[in-house]
């Protein structure tokens, strides 16, 4: 009966092991895999090159092995489903200087000394690249608080493009990047309150109805998100006097 029991422990200990194994590959329980990303310093040059012919968001990940905050970051945040889904479609990098030289020379070339770095960059918009850095000493952001941060990070960069525009009086160019942080952080009042003043600007220029009722339903969402938004109330009032004028005439 004793040798019964250990040719059955034997047995159990070899059927468990696969699965055990399995989970360290495939699964978030041990280790976050990375398997969208690419890698190093060849997925580098790959989706720079990328980011830049496409005008997307880059992120870059700098971690290194034994960081416990790397490992917290890797699968308290990363690998959460709502994370990965929008991250999903972007040009992402992880770098891990301890792999060779290689990345040893491109963490110093983005002057990255502590770890975990995530960083937030558009290539070729002239921004320095945002770092998001979810852990502070009194408490950490949540996953909500996380993604909403790289969002706005996206957001502000293509903003600081649209604005360029805006003051060169390019007014379709800067709203066709107003929109794009739009399409990052679709409740960024900010955005919302920019593109509305823009569209009023050419319906001022133009004395073109469509473009004054596309100023209001800007201001409008803006207010949905902060009714109490000053400026919105005051450039929606005074937008709604001018369709009401064209509308009249």
């Amino acid at each position: 009966m004793k040798r019964y029991y250990t040719c059955h422990n034997k047995l159990m200990k070899m059927a468990i092991l696969p699965l055990l194994m399995g989970l360290a590959i495939h699964g978030s329980v041990f280790a976050y895999d990375f398997f969208y990303w690419d890698h190093g310093t060849t997925g580098h040059e790959s989706a720079l090159y990328g980011a830049e012919l496409s005008e997307k968001p880059l992120i870059l990940y700098f971690h290194v092995q034994k960081c416990r905050w790397c490992e917290e970051l890797n699968d308290s945040y990363l690998a959460k489903e709502e994370v990965e889904d929008f991250l999903l479609e972007m040009y992402k990098v992880e770098i891990n200087p301890e792999r060779g030289e290689d990345e040893i020379a491109l963490t110093s070339e983005y002057g990255i000394k502590r770890y975990p770095a995530f960083l937030v960059s558009i290539p070729g918009f002239e921004v320095e690249p945002q770092r998001v850095h979810p852990f502070a000493k009194d408490q950490a952001m949540s996953v909500e608080e996380f993604l909403q941060t790289i969002k706005e990070r996206i957001a502000h960069i293509y903003s600081a493009k649209a604005y360029k525009f805006f003051k060169s009086n390019d007014y379709e160019t800067s709203l066709k990047y107003y929109q794009l942080a739009l399409d990052s952080d679709p409740e960024n009042l900010y955005v919302l309150h920019a593109m509305g003043i823009i569209h009023e600007r050419i319906g001022i220029e133009k004395r073109n109805l469509e473009s004054f009722l596309d100023a209001e339903e800007k201001f409008i969402e803006a207010l949905e998100i902060d009714p109490t938004h000053k400026d919105s109330q005051a450039a929606l009032e005074n937008v709604q006097k001018n369709i009401k004028i064209l509308k009249e005439n």
